[in-house]
């Protein structure tokens, strides 16, 4: 008899949080990955590495035999799918809420107990348990994260998803929801930060790259850019820039690893040629870019700005 034969090794970006099968497309892995002995799926379209100690799946039924408490925080944030920087604690720890005044004492030595105030909307039911809405995890991390990273998150959590490459339809929540959880939160740590990030957060940006692009434009006293932009206005299937200015006709391409493809260079190279037929500038920026802070993206827009309104 023939010994089974192990599966390869998941991604470490897919180690310590939920993923779904767009995930694994994009790593050009096969989506019958999930069917393996070491992926569980955690509820529809969601699946977590088994192999992960105080696993998602772990929180889920933890909180199922503790109905008081609810999944928050890092755990939470990782339930969803969102990629967290590793200050904010290891995978193995599993963050749970309980409410004010409870005299519950969960002697778990992986669990990170908070006791907070929330009302019933701050919470949605996943596989039986309760565990924070995307909008109120925002809010219970924003005590950890620096106000441009919130505004990353932010942008993240309202954007618009694509149905052909991920497991769900609808955006986490809505800026306007946003709000709405911070007015009914007084006494979180972190909402004053909170309330300034999310003057900022915008539909439209598809990677935490291209905030921090469009934030970084903004800081250096140029107009907000818009974002999303059709080449042609109110043509709901002309192809978009990232970022742009469309009254003076100029494009801003955020490139990220998967533009460099044979393919999708090629697949881009199409799309930028319908701005230039069409008389925009386009501008293409890309990882060294983010990494010097923009600087050079800032003033090569400055200058553009500068040409088409002289």
């Amino acid at each position: 008899m023939f010994p089974m034969r192990r599966p390869q090794q998941l991604p470490p970006n897919l180690q310590d949080r939920a993923f779904t099968r767009a995930d694994l497309r994009s790593l050009e892995l096969s989506e019958e990955r999930v069917r393996r002995r070491d992926v569980r799926r955690l509820t529809q379209g969601l699946y977590t590495a088994v192999s992960e100690q105080g696993s998602l799946s772990d929180a889920l039924e933890l909180a199922r035999t503790l109905p008081e408490c609810w999944v928050s925080h890092a755990t939470a944030a990782r339930l969803y799918g969102w990629d967290l920087p590793r200050r904010l604690g290891e995978r193995e720890s599993i963050h749970l809420t309980q409410p004010r005044g409870s005299n519950r004492r969960i002697r778990r030595l992986e669990v990170i107990s908070h006791r907070q105030a929330a009302d019933a909307e701050d919470q949605w039911m996943i596989a039986g348990a309760r565990v924070a809405s995307p909008a109120r995890t925002w809010l219970d991390l924003a005590g950890e994260l620096g106000e441009v990273e919130l505004i990353c998150f932010g942008d993240h959590l309202v954007r618009h998803p694509y149905p052909r490459f991920e497991a769900r339809r609808e955006p986490y929540t809505t800026i306007r929801e946003l709000h709405v959880t911070l007015a009914r939160a007084n006494g979180v740590p972190g909402r004053r930060r909170a309330l300034e990030a999310v003057r900022h957060v915008r539909v439209g940006a598809d990677s935490a790259a291209e905030t921090r692009l469009r934030l970084s434009l903004v800081r250096a006293g140029l107009p907000e850019p818009s974002l999303q932009v059709p080449v042609h206005p109110g043509d709901l299937r002309a192809r978009c820039a990232d970022l742009g200015y469309p009254d003076l006709k100029i494009a801003i391409q955020y490139e990220g690893a998967t533009h460099f493809t044979a393919e999708q260079a090629m697949a881009d190279q199409r799309r930028d040629n319908v701005f230039l037929a069409a008389g925009w500038i386009v501008l293409r920026f890309n990882a060294r870019d983010h990494a010097e802070g923009f600087a050079s993206a800032v003033r090569q827009v400055r200058g553009v700005i500068a040409r088409r309104r002289g």
